[in-house]
């Protein structure tokens, strides 16, 4: 199965303007495909290969479009297009711009949706900053945020937070992160 492709509307989208949007580019609406998920709004394509949901993940707080099918890249570029959409370039300098905590925890959880389809350089380095934050509150949503990419190339950084970072809290959670990211689970 193909890993569906993460549009990530700014916050400034609400589910009425991302459906208003969706329908204006010709996607049929499907109420009844998220009966089970109400925190999520599916819609096809015409020729119903591609399927598109807005999932609203109250875990971290991020609401996201997960595009799916045959043509994914292309559907995910159209929306891209259409509505306002937060990528890591623009999350990283919203890091870079405002030190606030909450800001910061919200860039790094939108930072991991975004780029949790594939192995992302910049998303990386974004991680990888978090995970080194003087703030321990903030390493701690660093590794919630590499939880959810679940990247192999966060093995080496983990396993030193796990033996070397002051907060015991920190290096717990990262031990389970690194187990995580290990097992490829």
């Amino acid at each position: 199965m193909t890993t569906p492709i993460r549009v990530l509307p700014t916050a400034s989208v609400d589910y009425e303007a991302a459906a208003e949007t969706l329908a204006a580019l010709g996607f049929d609406r499907h109420d009844y495909l998220a009966e089970q998920a109400p925190n999520e709004a599916i819609w096809l394509t015409s020729d119903a290969n591609t399927v598109i949901r807005w999932v609203e993940d109250d875990l971290i707080d991020v609401t996201y479009i997960a595009v799916l099918g045959a043509d994914a890249e292309a559907v995910a570029e159209r929306i891209r297009t259409a509505m306002p959409t937060d990528d890591v370039a623009q999350l990283r300098a919203r890091a870079i711009a405002d030190r606030d905590p909450g800001l910061l925890i919200d860039v790094l959880y939108r930072t991991a949706v975004v780029a949790w389809s594939g192995y992302d350089r910049e998303a990386f380095a974004l991680l990888r900053w978090g995970l080194h934050d003087p703030d321990p509150l903030l390493r701690r949503a660093a590794l919630v945020a590499v939880s959810i990419t679940r990247w192999h190339a966060f093995a080496e950084v983990l396993q030193d937070i796990r033996t070397h970072d002051p907060d015991d809290e920190v290096r717990d959670q990262a031990a389970r992160v690194h187990e995580l990211v290990r097992s490829g689970n």
